[in-house]
């Protein structure tokens, strides 16, 4: 895998080597792989997509106009709601959306790796249950 922990543009050249899909699952990967013992079974079911951007029935129903404000999503029932089993039915899907990753990254300055683990972790956290205003308090500390 190439190292993306930066990116960096020149303007005396228009080809820049960006990440493509896979890198992305690499890094999603790596941070599943680097959770603590516990959170490892929890997480194993876990399934990571990495698309572009998110569709436009995606964006509409998060109320969001442009396709670079979403960075990652979770779509599932959270481990603690999770009654029986015909919740196990429904897949728990981490979204990382590539183009607004490598954007945010590119417009803030930080490398790619750190920011893939960050959203991934945001994402991790609501499958464990936390909503946005728990995991931004969180991510304050």
């Amino acid at each position: 895998m190439k190292s993306f922990s930066t990116i960096t543009t020149t303007t005396t050249s228009a080809a820049i080597d960006l990440p493509d899909l896979t890198d992305f699952y690499v890094l999603a990967q790596k941070t599943l792989e680097s959770l603590p013992e516990k959170f490892k079974k929890p997480t194993k079911s876990l399934i990571v997509r990495v698309e572009n951007y998110a569709n436009h029935e995606t964006l509409l129903s998060l109320k969001l106009d442009d396709k670079y404000d979403l960075l990652g999503l979770y779509r599932g029932i959270p481990v603690p709601t999770k009654a029986t089993k015909a919740a196990f039915l429904m897949p728990d899907v981490i979204y990382l959306y590539r183009c607004p990753l490598i954007r945010y990254s590119l417009e803030n300055q930080e490398a790619l790796a750190s920011l893939v683990h960050h959203v991934m972790i945001h994402e991790i956290g609501h499958h464990f249950g936390f909503n946005d205003y728990d995991l931004s308090w969180v991510e304050q500390r």
